[in-house]
C-alpha cells in the first residue's frame, strides 16, 4: 500500500510541472534559513549546559544601594568563596575566577601578546567546570604549584607547536615569573561564558603581592571586588536561604560596612542571556530571531497549502472517481499525506545542501564557528522539529480538506467547495502581512544603528588611536608630542568610549550616611579634556601641577545624583583622597546608549595612567601610527604594538544590534522572495482557469490594461489588508526592541508607509508578470484552451 501511495506521489509531483518545483524550491529556501536560524537559537540557549551540575551552579552577585542608585554587579570580595564553602552546608564547591586582561610571554623564543584570555582561578577549578576535557594532565591536580598553569589545546599549539605541552614553561615578559604547563584543555566550545586560553593559579597572586609588600592577601581583603564566584549547591537548597547567609558573612566579617550590600544568586545557565552589569540585549536577539525562524516556516507553509488548495479543482475528479470506486476518506488523506511528506523530505534534503553554503555568510555575521553537523544528535533534533512543523502546518490541513468533499459535486465540475477561495485570500493576507512586519523591523533597527552610528556621544573619538603605554606613558606621550603629524596627545585611565572603572568609596558634603553611589572613574591628564573636546560648563580644566592630585571633575549626571548645588569649589572625597571640585563637564556617553548615562568622577593622576590616545587626521593617520610604534619598539622591544581607533572600540559596544541589523535585512529579503513566490504561483493558476474568460473579453475589446487591472486587482486589495494588519503589531514589536536603549530613534509614520510601499511594489510586479503575460496571449488560442 505504501509503494503505491509513493508511486502515485511521485507521477503526481512529475505531472505538477514548475508547480512542484516552485513548492520545493520555496519550502526548501524557507527551511534552510529556519533551521540555521533555530540551530543558532539553540546554541545561544544551550550556554554552559554542558556542565555535568549546571543546574545547580550559580554565579554570586553583588547588589549595591536602593531605588535609581541600584547597582548589580558579579565582581565579589575574593574572601566570599572560601568562607562560603566553610561556613555554608548547602554549598558543596565554590570557585573565583579574576580577569588578566592583558600579558606578553615569551615562549620558545617567540614573544606572544594574549588580551582578554587569561584569568585566574583556584585550583578547584575543574570539579565544577567539568564540561571542560582535559586532553593532558592530571584533571584531580590540575594546579601541583602556584607556577602551574592550565591552557588550552589552541594556544599549545601557538606557543609550543603542539597539543602535548605538559611541562614545558614559558615566561611572563614583564615582571619575569616563569609558568609551567600542567595541563591542556580541549578549547572550549561556543556555547560557553568562560572561553579562557590560559588558567593562572590563584594562588600565584599571594606570591607576587608578599613580594611587592603590597596588599592583603584575596583571602582576607574583603574590599577588593577583583573576582568572580561560582558555587555549586546542594541538590535540594533554598537559594533565599543562601543569600541571606552570604549577606551575612560579610556584614560578620566587617566591623563598619563601608559599602552595605547583598549577594544574589543567578543560575550559571542565565549569565550570557542575561548579564547583570549590561543590557538584555542578547536574550532579546534570541526570542527575536527564534521568532523570526518560525515566520519564515509560516510563510512556506502558507506557500504550500495557497499552491496544493488552489490546485485541488484539477484534482477533484481523479478524487471523485477514486471515491465512486471505493477508496475511503481515509484512505484519500493518506494518499495526500504521503504527498505532502514526499514533498517536504524533498524539500528537506534541498535545504540541506542550501544551509551548508550559507554556513560561510552565518559566521561573518555571528562570529560563530559554522560547523553544522549531521552526527550531531541536536542537528536531527532541529531538522525533524522543523519537518514535523511544516508537516503539521502545511500538510494535514490540505490533505483532509481535499479527500473530503462530495464526489458526485465533483464529477459535476462543481469543484468550488475545494477550492478554499476564502482560506486563501486569508493565507496571502498572513503572509504579506508577516512580510511586511519582518520590513518594519529592518527599516527601525537600522535607522537606530544610524542613530548610534551618528549621534554625537559628547567627544570627538574620529581619526582617534589608542594603546598601552604601560609604565612609559609619560615618555611616550613626551616624545609624540612634537610630531607634525599628531594633532594632540592625551593619557588616562581608560578610554572615553567605554568606562569599566567604578567607585562606590566617595564622600560629599551632605551626603546621607545609607547612601550608596556607584560613580564611574577616570583619571586623565589636562590634555584630556581640550582633545576630546569634552564641553566644561563650569569651573576649569586640570593645570597639571601637583595641585591636581587633590582636584575633581564631575559630570552633570554626578552632580544631578548627589544633590550638590554650586559644586565648583565645594568639598569631594573620592576613596581616600580629600579633594575639591574644580568643575563640571558636559554628560558624554561612557557606555553603550543602551544604559543611562552614569556619574562620572574625572581626576588627574598622570602617573597612574596608562592608556595613551593619539588625536591625528585621516590622512596622517599612517604617519601617526609608524611613530607611535618607533617609540613602542624603542622603549619596549619585547612587546609588540597593539592599538585600536576609538571608532572601532565604540562599533564594538554595538556589534550584537549590527548583527541583528543584517541578519533582519537578510531575511525580510528572504520573507518577500518566498511570498512573491507563492503569490506567482497564485496568479498563475488564476490566469489558467480565466483563459477562456480572457479570451473572450479581448475579442470584445478589452486591452492588456484592462486584462490586467482585472487580474490584479482582487490580490492588491489584500496586500493592502495585510500592510494595515501589519502595521499596528510591526510598531509594538519595535516599541519594545527600543525599550532597550536608553537613547532612541521614534517609530516615524513614514516608516510604515515605506515598508507598505515597498511590499505593494513588490507584489504588483509579480502579479503583473503574469497578468500581462496572460493579456498578451491571442485571444483565439485563449477559446480553444481545454
Amino acid at each position: 500500500m505504501i509503494r503505491n501511495y509513493l508511486k502515485i506521489a511521485l507521477r503526481n509531483l512529475r505531472a505538477g510541472g514548475w508547480y512542484s518545483a516552485l513548492n520545493i524550491g520555496g519550502l526548501a529556501v524557507v527551511l534552510s534559513v529556519s533551521i540555521l536560524l533555530f540551530w543558532w537559537v539553540r546554541k545561544e540557549l544551550s550556554f554552559d549546559r554542558f556542565h555535568s551540575d549546571a543546574q545547580r551552579i550559580y554565579q554570586v552577585n553583588v547588589h549595591f544601594g536602593k531605588g535609581e542608585n541600584e547597582y548589580t554587579s558579579t565582581s565579589t570580595p575574593g574572601p566570599i568563596a572560601a568562607v562560603a564553602f566553610r561556613e555554608i552546608p548547602e554549598v558543596e564547591s565554590a570557585v573565583r575566577m579574576g580577569d588578566y586582561l592583558s600579558a606578553t610571554f615569551r615562549a620558545n623564543n617567540k614573544i606572544f601578546t594574549e588580551k582578554d584570555n587569561l584569568a585566574y582561578t583556584d585550583t578547584n577549578f575543574i570539579e565544577i567546570f567539568d564540561g571542560f576535557k582535559v586532553l593532558y594532565g592530571d584533571k584531580n591536580t590540575l594546579f601541583p604549584s602556584p607556577d602551574a598553569v592550565v591552557i588550552s589545546e589552541k594556544l599549545a599549539r601557538k606557543f609550543f607547536g603542539t597539543a602535548d605541552a605538559i611541562g614545558k614553561t614559558f615566561t611572563n615578559v614583564q615582571n619575569n615569573t616563569v609558568f609551567t604547563v600542567s595541563a591542556v584543555l580541549e578549547n572550549a566550545p561556543d556555547n560557553s561564558s568562560f572561553r579562557r586560553d590560559i588558567y593562572l593559579n590563584l594562588a600565584i597572586l599571594k606570591t607576587l603581592d608578599s613580594k611587592k609588600g603590597a596588599r592583603r592577601s584575596v583571602d582576607e581583603n574583603w574590599d577588593d571586588y577583583g573576582f568572580g564566584t561560582y558555587i555549586k549547591l546542594a541538590a535540594h537548597a533554598d537559594l533565599s536561604v543562601v543569600e541571606k547567609k552570604l549577606t551575612s558573612l560579610q556584614i560578620n566579617a566587617q566591623v563598619n560596612p563601608s559599602n552595605p550590600s547583598e549577594f544574589l544568586l543567578q543560575p550559571l545557565t542565565e549569565i550570557h542571556l542575561y548579564p547583570v552589569e549590561g543590557s538584555e540585549s542578547e536574550s532579546k536577539q534570541v526570542g527575536m530571531m527564534g521568532a523570526v525562524a518560525l515566520l519564515l516556516l509560516s510563510i512556506g507553509c502558507i506557500n504550500y497549502v495557497n499552491l496544493t488548495t488552489a490546485r485541488a479543482t484539477r484534482r477533484s475528479k481523479e478524487i471523485g472517481i477514486r471515491k465512486i470506486v471505493g477508496a475511503g476518506s481515509p484512505q484519500l488523506a493518506m494518499q495526500l499525506l504521503v504527498e505532502s511528506l514526499l514533498t517536504l523530505t524533498l524539500s528537506l534534503i534541498l535545504s540541506i545542501g542550501l544551509l551548508q553554503a550559507m554556513l560561510p555568510f552565518y559566521a561573518s555575521i555571528t562570529g560563530k564557528s559554522g560547523n553544522f553537523s549531521l552526527f550531531d544528535i541536536h542537528t536531527w533534533q532541529i531538522l525533524l522539529g522543523a519537518l514535523t512543523f511544516c508537516f503539521v502546518m502545511a500538510g494535514v490541513y490540505p490533505a483532509f480538506l481535499i479527500s473530503g468533499f462530495s464526489p458526485v459535486q465533483a464529477l459535476k465540475g462543481r469543484s468550488n467547495q475545494v477550492s478554499g477561495a476564502l482560506l486563501r485570500k486569508s493565507l496571502v493576507v498572513a503572509q504579506f502581512a508577516l512580510a511586511t512586519m519582518l520590513i518594519v523591523g529592518t527599516f527601525v533597527i537600522g535607522s537606530q544603528m544610524r542613530f548610534i552610528r551618528d549621534r554625537d556621544p559628547g567627544f570627538d573619538r574620529k581619526h582617534t588611536f589608542s594603546f598601552d603605554g604601560r609604565n612609559f606613558t609619560l615618555q611616550i606621550k613626551q616624545a609624540l608630542r612634537g610630531e607634525s603629524s599628531i594633532l594632540g596627545v592625551s593619557t588616562s585611565t581608560d578610554t572615553p568610549v567605554n568606562i569599566l572603572t567604578g567607585t562606590l568609596s566617595t564622600d560629599w558634603d551632605g551626603k546621607p550616611k545609607d547612601r550608596a553611589l556607584i560613580m564611574a572613574q577616570l583619571s586623565v591628564d589636562p590634555d584630556f579634556i581640550p582633545n576630546f573636546k569634552l564641553k566644561l560648563l563650569a569651573g576649569r580644566n586640570f593645570r597639571g601641577t601637583k595641585a591636581d592630585s587633590t582636584c575633581i571633575i564631575l559630570n552633570e549626571t554626578a552632580v544631578k545624583q548627589t544633590g550638590i548645588k554650586d559644586p565648583i569649589g565645594k568639598r569631594f572625597k573620592l576613596n581616600d583622597t580629600e579633594g575639591t571640585i574644580i568643575g563640571v563637564v558636559k554628560d558624554f556617553n561612557i557606555t553603550s546608549i543602551r544604559e543611562p548615562i552614569m556619574s562620572l568622577v574625572i581626576f588627574s593622576h598622570p602617573n597612574q595612567n596608562y592608556r595613551v590616545h593619539v588625536h591625528t587626521t585621516q590622512k596622517l593617520a599612517p604617519q601617526a601610527l609608524k611613530k607611535a610604534e618607533r617609540l613602542w619598539k624603542q622603549y619596549m622591544p619585547a612587546y609588540s604594538f597593539e592599538y585600536a581607533f576609538l571608532d572601532a572600540d565604540y562599533n564594538v559596544l554595538y556589534r550584537t544590534d549590527e548583527q541583528t541589523r543584517q541578519l533582519f535585512n537578510f531575511f525580510a529579503g528572504i520573507a518577500i522572495v518566498i511570498s512573491c513566490l507563492g503569490l506567482l504561483g497564485l496568479t498563475s493558476f488564476t490566469t489558467e482557469q480565466r483563459t477562456k474568460e480572457i479570451g473572450i473579453r479581448k475579442v470584445l475589446g478589452a486591452t492588456v490594461l484592462n486584462i490586467t487591472t482585472l487580474l490584479s486587482k482582487d490580490f492588491v486589495k489584500l496586500v493592502l489588508i495585510a500592510i494595515v494588519i501589519a502595521s499596528p503589531i510591526a510598531w509594538f514589536a519595535m516599541d519594545h526592541w527600543l525599550k532597550g536603549f536608553a537613547y532612541k530613534v521614534e517609530i516615524h509614520w513614514w516608516i510604515f508607509m515605506l515598508a507598505g510601499l515597498l511590499t505593494m511594489t513588490t507584489a504588483l510586479v509579480t502579479i503583473c508578470f503574469q497578468s500581462v503575460k496572460a493579456a498578451m496571449v491571442n485571444p483565439v488560442q485563449s477559446i480553444k484552451a481545454e
